[in-house]
């Protein structure tokens, strides 16, 4: 059986370093600026909608996976590029986990939140707590922030103590906010 071939030329270290630059540049001078520009909210938090057509939706709820993906982008993205304007966005992001989405009395956190920052949608899925994870052990890695890994292993042990399903192995995907089973598994 005969292999496809999807390049017709071979990938040279000089084809690799324009790409690189290419999409460097497309990061750093469009993505990035973009969230920093049009998603911050003032409250010190971030919009949870805008439109194809850039109409921004400031009742929008604001979702945790969102804010933990815009911790982690702008913290990996602050460890490796120096911007201090990076790690503004990555602490706003920790700051609204910590103070908003993390449920102080039963551990883990909030699936979504009013614009107001208030609890919204209370439930715990444990997609939503494992990128919070993600995002608070990258800005201790980029920073150092005891903080931020403190929250982290608090998550890890919200997901280990409730999640874990013992006689098969596995973990339980969804509960209501005190940990009960709930019907959206």
């Amino acid at each position: 059986m005969k292999s496809k071939v999807y390049f017709t030329r071979e990938i040279t270290p000089e084809a690799v370093l324009r790409l690189y630059k290419t999409l460097g540049k497309e990061l750093t001078g469009n993505i990035l600026p973009y969230w920093m520009k049009k998603m911050c909210n003032p409250a010190d938090g971030f919009y949870g909608r805008i439109s194809g057509e850039e109409a921004l939706d400031p009742d929008a709820p604001v979702g945790g996976i969102m804010t933990a993906r815009i911790l982690w982008t702008f913290a990996s993205a602050y460890r490796v590029l120096g911007n201090p304007e990076y790690l503004d966005m990555a602490l706003r992001a920790k700051s609204l986990i910590i103070n908003h989405f993390y449920d102080a009395e039963n551990g883990g956190t909030y699936w979504s939140l009013n614009a107001d920052y208030s609890p919204l949608d209370t439930k715990k899925q444990i997609y939503a707590i494992a990128f919070a994870i993600y995002g608070l052990a990258e800005l201790n890695r980029a920073t150092g922030d005891a903080q931020a890994l403190d929250y982290a292993i608090r998550l890890f042990h919200s997901i280990e103590d409730h999640s874990y399903d013992k006689e098969k192995d596995g973990y339980f995907e969804a509960f209501t906010r005190t940990w009960e089973p709930i019907e959206d598994m």
